[in-house]
């Protein structure tokens, strides 16, 4: 039996979360949700094998934005070949660009 690949996606707009979670199921994913980069993101990054996280950068009232979280994701050994995609209701030019300096491998506003 083939293996789900699986993505861990990270969205505080909750009326969100079930139409990606269908969205990605639907793909054949095995889906994990965080609705932030506090608390338990680090852990369950570290505790799971998840093969691409999709990712809002503008994340609640967070002291640590995505931002920060997608340039430690690239820093860590574990996690830095994880293809980061970033689902976001923002399309700044300068936010674009610094997602995809950082290591997001795709942007989708």
């Amino acid at each position: 039996m083939k293996r789900k690949r699986k993505i861990l996606i990270v969205e505080d707009t909750e009326i969100n979360h079930q139409l990606y979670r269908d969205a990605f199921e639907n793909a054949g994913f095995e889906v994990t949700l965080l609705a932030n980069v506090e608390e338990n993101f680090y852990e369950t990054i570290m505790a799971t094998t998840t093969d691409i996280i999709s990712m809002d950068l503008v994340i609640g009232n967070s002291e640590h934005d995505g931002f920060e979280a997608l340039r430690d994701l690239k820093l860590y050994p574990k996690t830095k070949n994880i293809p980061v995609i970033v689902l976001t209701s923002f399309s700044e030019e300068s936010k674009v660009l610094r997602a995809k300096e950082l290591g997001a491998v795709d942007f989708i506003s």
